[in-house]
């Protein structure tokens, strides 16, 4: 990319121009810049607990939601800060080079919400709803904390993807690399956070998560920014991972969540295996339906 001798031009939608740089040496360039933004991405999580434990070893917060809306909050500034210190202070840069802008579409809002407004109906047609009654002040916290740990997740791992690696890979091959590599590196991150591994739950999760991403990807590209794509991961998240809905055969085994969907079979089509309804076959065709919906609108 850029170096005190050399500059690495680069500008959205272009191809680096590699006139000054063997192949190999452009391929390597574009892998230690990938793996610089991955460890920045985690170096973001780690320091920012290190300091809130450190924090939290003084102060004392009157509820757990507390603790994470703050952690959360941390995680997301401080991975930001460190995104922006490399891409302009050592790469000379702008954020807007990787995608990295606010360029919100109508379409993008309609596919945040009826993405999962889909699967969330096609399992209130097979499974029980459950209510648990909190106070309004715990409610009030549990959404602003469930809103928080979404838009760090949507934010953060869209900016990783979809902004960096995506537009790092594009710029060394094409557009078919940059889709499908980051969006099966997506799928492989996500099997620490499985419940219970075994090979049909990972197998599925690499399918589902993989699928996800490319969706993802899509929308990055046509919305030419990754602000839709991280809409959509955010309010995902914030519907189906967070405690405002589980969707599980086992009520508050992941938690106490304000309400909850009882799904009658264990088949992992349904369940997700061990990483949740994320990965189950209901949402694999969501995914499926709007990567489908934008190539076929992308043909006409």
């Amino acid at each position: 990319m850029v170096c005190d001798s050399h500059r690495w031009n680069m500008e959205v939608g272009t191809e680096m121009n590699a006139n000054d740089y063997g192949k190999q040496g452009l391929t390597k360039k574009t892998l230690i810049h990938i793996v610089i933004y991955f460890f920045l991405f985690l170096a973001g999580d780690l320091g920012n607990s290190v300091i809130f434990d450190l924090l939290f070893m003084v102060v004392k917060l009157p509820s757990r939601e507390l603790y994470i809306i703050l952690r959360m909050l941390g995680c997301l500034l401080l991975t930001y800060f460190l995104f922006w210190l490399y891409t302009t202070k050592i790469l000379h840069l702008k954020m807007s080079d990787f995608g990295i802008t606010f360029a919100i579409k109508k379409w993008g809002c309609i596919i945040a919400v009826s993405l999962p407004a889909f699967v969330v109906i096609v399992f209130l047609l097979i499974g029980n709803v459950s209510v648990n009654h909190f106070s309004f002040g715990e409610n009030l916290l549990i959404v602003i904390c469930s809103l928080i740990t979404a838009l760090k997740a949507g934010i953060l791992e869209e900016m990783l993807f979809r902004g960096y690696i995506m537009k790092l890979l594009e710029n060394r091959w094409n557009k078919y690399v940059a889709i499908l590599i980051p969006s099966f590196l997506f799928s492989l991150v996500h099997i620490p956070s499985m419940v219970t591994i075994n090979v049909e739950g990972v197998l599925l999760l690499i399918i589902s998560g993989t699928l996800v991403g490319i969706m993802f990807s899509i929308v990055a590209y046509i919305g030419k920014s990754i602000s839709n794509s991280a809409m959509i991961h955010a309010v995902w998240n914030f519907v189906m991972v967070t405690s405002i809905l589980h969707i599980t055969t086992i009520q508050d085994v992941y938690g106490t969540p304000i309400f909850s969907i009882i799904i009658p079979s264990d088949n992992i089509l349904l369940t997700g295996a061990g990483f949740g309804v994320e990965a189950s076959c209901v949402a694999i065709i969501g995914y499926l339906l709007v990567c489908c919906s934008f190539i076929f609108l992308k043909t006409k």
